[in-house]
């Protein structure tokens, strides 16, 4: 079984490549950059600590033991990411969202299954247009199977499946850091997609249709568990609010939100950063460099020192499900406290968003997904076996349920 990792050596793919080799063997793992030096790198760190073998000249591998390569890799050239995905069975893309389509299409060529990470909303409804060429193709397609979407698809999933109609899945994730820095902002996963969560209006579905919001608005003060506690979440533009209207339509679903409570000081950071335009991508003026904001900022970012405490913060992912069951009003909430992993030395949200797509490929590389086409966590991941593979890893999974005794 050979599994490419595209954008292995960036942050989150990192974590994958580090949970499939943690969890299975007899694998062979790529790691695809268009960095190959740090995807080279990794490849030397993972063997030396034991967790892989790596090759020279083609040489064999030892029973038992995964296979790790490296290989360059440019998302924007198709025929040459069509040449890194030959022979692959899956290929989990860790890179930028809005290049999902055209890995998609690569990986059609190339002729293997594919995961990746979300992709926003928007590109997200544009991946689904792709479900009869995997069909026909007898590949499947996953789309956003990080922490959220993902994750949290699955847990909507686990409460829709406890209740006759849906009404309402409300979705929410608050984060904690407990390191006070001195680096004014550290984002905690790609800039561009987080600056386009602040930036373009997110969708909702409110009274069965899908709606534009304001961005940054829809704000909520949410008490969640210990260590987190109350933080405030705004509306995010998301992948989980694009597919679960559809795959619970027959249920009657009618509202679907995603929320997003960042660490407070981050949050005031990135609001005041985008009041004054530097989530904007169009050009400034030629005087200017006609650079955009958006990069100024990225590059100013990457001019401070990072800094090298190991990552100590937590997040809880929250999914409020809400219908009915035997005529009667239920509320089903799917909850979990993630903590940053001191082994790893990762954070929580680079564990919860590159454990899940390992976890997947596992079971799609082992035969456990049967369906093909393209299509959303909640519709094919088996529920309780995804469950207890994250507890492996000390990601437990909760349940807390309401019930109505009267309609």
């Amino acid at each position: 079984m050979k599994i490419v990792v595209l954008g292995g050596a960036g942050a989150m793919g990192q974590v994958i490549v580090r949970d499939l080799l943690e969890f299975g063997h007899e694998k062979e793992i790529t790691i695809a950059d268009f960095n190959i030096s740090k995807a080279e790198a990794m490849v030397q760190d993972f063997s030396r600590k034991g967790l892989a073998l790596v090759t020279v000249g083609g040489g064999g591998k030892s029973a038992g033991q995964n296979k790790l390569t490296a290989a360059f890799a440019d998302i924007t050239n198709k025929s040459q990411l069509v040449s890194v995905l030959q022979g692959a069975q899956i290929v989990i893309n860790s890179g930028p969202y809005i290049f999902n389509v055209a890995v998609m299409e690569a990986a059609l060529e190339a002729g293997c299954h594919y995961i990746d990470l979300g992709g926003l909303f928007h590109t997200t409804r544009k991946q689904l247009e792709l479900h009869e060429r995997f069909l026909q193709k007898g590949l499947l397609a996953i789309l956003g199977m990080g922490a959220a979407p993902g994750m949290t698809n699955i847990m909507a999933a686990a409460g829709a499946e406890q209740l006759d109609t849906v009404e309402s899945i409300d979705i929410a994730v608050g984060c904690i850091e407990f390191i006070k820095t001195a680096h004014p902002l550290l984002p905690p996963y790609a800039l561009d997609t987080l600056l386009d969560e602040y930036t373009l209006e997110p969708m909702v579905f409110e009274d069965g249709k899908f709606e534009a919001r304001r961005p940054m608005s829809g704000e909520i003060a949410l008490d969640l568990p210990h260590p987190v506690g109350k933080c405030a979440a705004i509306l995010t533009l998301h992948s989980e609010v694009a597919t679960l209207p559809l795959s619970y339509k027959s249920k009657g679903i009618r509202k679907v939100t995603f929320r997003l409570g960042l660490p407070e000081e981050l949050h005031k950071a990135l609001k005041f950063l985008v009041d004054l335009g530097f989530g904007r991508t169009d050009a400034l003026p030629p005087e200017l460099g006609n650079a955009n904001p958006r990069k100024v900022l990225a590059h100013l970012i990457g001019r401070i020192e990072t800094p090298t405490e190991d990552p100590n913060d937590s997040e809880v992912v929250r999914v409020d499900i809400v219908g009915k069951k035997a005529g009667n009003k239920k509320l089903v909430r799917m909850e979990t406290t993630v903590l940053a992993h001191k082994e790893w030395k990762v954070s929580c949200g680079a564990l919860d968003t590159g454990v899940p797509p390992s976890i997947v490929a596992h079971m799609l590389a082992r035969g456990d997904i049967k369906q093909r086409g393209v299509l959303a966590p909640e519709l094919c991941v088996p529920i309780q076996p995804f469950f207890d593979e994250l507890a492996k890893r000390d990601i437990f999974m909760r349940q807390i349920t309401e019930e109505f005794l009267s309609p």
